[in-house]
């Protein structure tokens, strides 16, 4: 049995499939895990949830930025944008059982037998990985709440609080997770996260004082037990991250670059270019 993770697919279900005979994936044996942002952008939005939801149980996948706006789509909290592609999910027979399936996906998800971790941006630099579930489920169980659920996505759209503070409760707390595990990129050496200069590479930003959330997460991350940690959202990395226990997975599909998968048993990678959304 062999478990693989794949980037970020938004809506690219060509690649998807062809990635899937390139892996010889069976779905009796392996285990697919998706690091989230599966729709959003790209040509077939449709038939990817219809893919990967007809694949059942040996799927894990974790709720990505342009996921979660569509559960806000679809509660009519923002307007549907041209370039995102996702209005055609909202005149689809299958709508209510796409966003049944996004509102019971989790913003953190660890493997219950391989030292594993995923995350859509990653994980704050400053937590455990016991803070970070307490603080992914505490998202999850709002999303559960109908009530709650349509609070937290009207309050969604906002940057702060940009630092951690266990004091918070609330949308503060609640949209600190979903902005830390969905949207973060870069932090200062505080821990404060920029949201400025999402779309640039490391080296651009250093002399502002910002470094990529990974390079500062080791020391807690890691301490007691030697987790791979994998995550998807930061396309301008091209999958470039140089931490040992830690797998950058998207590298930009849909942008007209390639579709990556990552095995974790041996540390391999594989590829499938795009066939060119770079327009979208």
């Amino acid at each position: 049995m062999a478990t693989y993770c794949i980037g970020d697919i938004h809506g690219c279900c060509d690649e998807f499939l062809k990635m899937l005979d390139l892996i010889k994936f069976d779905d009796k044996s392996d285990e697919l895990l998706l690091t989230g942002d599966l729709i959003g952008r790209g040509p077939y939005p449709v038939e990817t949830m219809r893919e990967i939801m007809s694949l059942g149980k040996c799927v894990k996948t974790v709720l990505g930025n342009h996921d979660i706006n569509f559960l806000a789509l679809h509660y009519g909290i923002v307007k549907a944008r041209p370039k995102d592609n996702l209005e055609v999910l909202l005149n689809s027979p299958l709508r209510e059982t796409i966003v049944n399936y996004f509102l019971k996906t989790p913003l953190l998800y660890i493997h219950k037998q391989k030292p594993l971790v995923m995350a859509h941006a990653g994980i704050y630099p400053l937590w455990s990985i016991k803070t970070a579930k307490k603080e992914a489920k505490a998202v999850e169980k709002v999303f559960a709440n109908p009530l709650q659920r349509i609070v937290l996505l009207r309050n969604m759209y906002n940057e702060a609080p940009l630092t951690y503070s266990a004091a918070n409760d609330g949308i503060l707390r609640w949209r600190f997770a979903i902005n830390t595990f969905t949207r973060m990129r870069l932090c200062y050496f505080d821990g404060s996260m920029d949201y400025k200069n999402n779309a640039v590479s490391p080296e651009e930003v250093a002399k502002d004082g910002l470094a990529p959330w990974f390079s500062l997460s080791a020391p807690l991350l890691f301490k007691k037990k030697q987790y791979k940690l994998v995550f998807g959202h930061w396309a301008a990395l091209n999958g470039n991250c140089h931490e040992p226990h830690i797998r950058a997975l998207d590298t930009g599909c849909v942008w007209g670059n390639r579709l990556c998968a990552w095995r974790y048993e041996d540390d391999t990678f594989f590829y499938v270019k795009s066939a060119g959304y770079a327009d979208i």
